[in-house]
């Protein structure tokens, strides 16, 4: 019998648990390579929509209330008034559940530990890779050399691997993230504490959810400027965030107040339209086509990555790999690049103003069935 693939994973996030498992299940053996030396979540609240949570079953991953919320509706409000602009009914086959990321990368922290076929380093950071004919070889900063039939880099927007693909480099969108995490005895009476809520105003918006299943709040906000700063976590001045959210409905205000615990990181991107492999060598997820965050689908696509990918590969020999990893990229760059798009256009819809905001909400507020069908080609994916 053959020996199985050997895959190098560098980065173990989201992406890079997901394809690691998503390959150890295609028969390949699995080296994930972690600079950390201790997992600890990025961000706060996650949503999952169908099309990622259908990659999770199948990896032997089940996502379901007893994971996180399932959404039943998302309620969309004006900033400045309060006043709901829609409601939009999730289909009961199109499930969306949100929950912690902690929640999410526990659950495939365990997976990996329980996989024989999965090896997983912390504390190790890849310095550099080199691609050979017939094999590739990771060498770490403590001089430690690891070598593969393959080499994944789900390293993230900012990743290293990404260099020895193309030449791609972060790009500023202008925006800029807050998140926060509060009790649900904070949140204010008038702001719903059972649904996703998306509330629209000229500049920013912002989005709140439970999160904990039930025991906390989720709350990110999206605001304009040009702060740049690589990384996830910056203490974001309090003063700043208020006077964004000046103008705004009262309750909003006030839920933006109530805590002082407040991080921002600055939104960038990665052209999707750049190539994602090299000889041996690929990139998945944000390290490949990074994008904003205003379709709720980043996660979403490192996941569908993670599973196409796994596909390719489980079906090839070590001499076939760039071709296999070639397949992947021509089966995923067209879908994502228009989420990518997708998302771009989003986020300049929500930040209308004067009488195109009013457009924005008369259109909402009539066309109801249309906004439920509109996204169904990002919902329906089964890979």
């Amino acid at each position: 019998m053959d020996d199985p693939l050997s895959v190098l994973v560098v980065g173990g996030g989201i992406g890079g648990l997901t394809s690691a498992l998503a390959l150890s299940r295609q028969g390949c053996r699995v080296s994930v390579y972690e600079q950390a030396k201790a997992f600890r979540p990025v961000g706060a609240g996650l949503q999952l929509s169908s099309n990622a949570l259908s990659v999770l079953e199948r990896i032997g991953l089940p996502m379901g209330r007893q994971n996180g919320i399932e959404i039943e509706k998302t309620e969309v409000r004006d900033g400045i008034t309060g006043r709901l602009i829609t409601r939009i009914a999730t289909p009961e086959n199109r499930h969306t559940i949100v929950l912690s990321r902690a929640e999410l990368q526990a659950r495939l922290l365990a997976a990996v530990a329980a996989d024989a076929a999965i090896e997983l380093h912390t504390g190790a950071q890849m310095v550099d890779i080199l691609d050979g004919k017939k094999l590739v070889s990771l060498t770490l900063a403590d001089g430690t050399m690891r070598s593969g039939d393959a080499l994944i880099g789900a390293d993230g927007a900012w990743s290293q691997t990404r260099r020895f693909v193309n030449t791609a480099r972060p790009d500023y969108s202008g925006r800029i993230a807050w998140r926060t995490v509060m009790p649900l005895s904070a949140v204010p009476s008038d702001i719903s504490r059972h649904t996703v809520t998306l509330w629209l105003a000229p500049g920013a918006h912002l989005v709140t959810y439970p999160i904990d299943k039930g025991a906390a709040f989720n709350a990110v906000a999206i605001t304009q400027g040009d702060w740049q700063a690589e990384g996830w976590s910056q203490p974001g001045a309090m003063t700043d965030l208020a006077l964004a959210f000046a103008r705004w409905h009262s309750p909003v205000q006030q839920l933006v107040q109530s805590t002082g615990n407040w991080l921002k990181w600055a939104l960038c991107t990665i052209d999707p339209g750049m190539s994602w492999t090299k000889g041996r060598i690929a990139l998945l997820g944000d390290a490949a086509h990074a994008m904003v965050p205003f379709m709720a689908q980043g996660a979403g696509m490192s996941i569908e990555d993670a599973w196409v990918l796994a596909q390719q590969l489980g079906r090839t020999t070590p001499q076939e790999v760039g071709g296999a990893l070639q397949k992947y990229q021509t089966g995923r760059q067209d879908r994502v690049t228009r989420v990518w798009d997708t998302s771009m256009q989003q986020g300049k819809i929500y930040h209308l103003d004067g009488t195109l905001r009013l457009c924005r909400n008369a259109v909402m507020q009539t066309g109801g069935r249309f906004l439920k069908s509109r996204y169904n080609w990002i919902y329906d994916w089964q890979g």
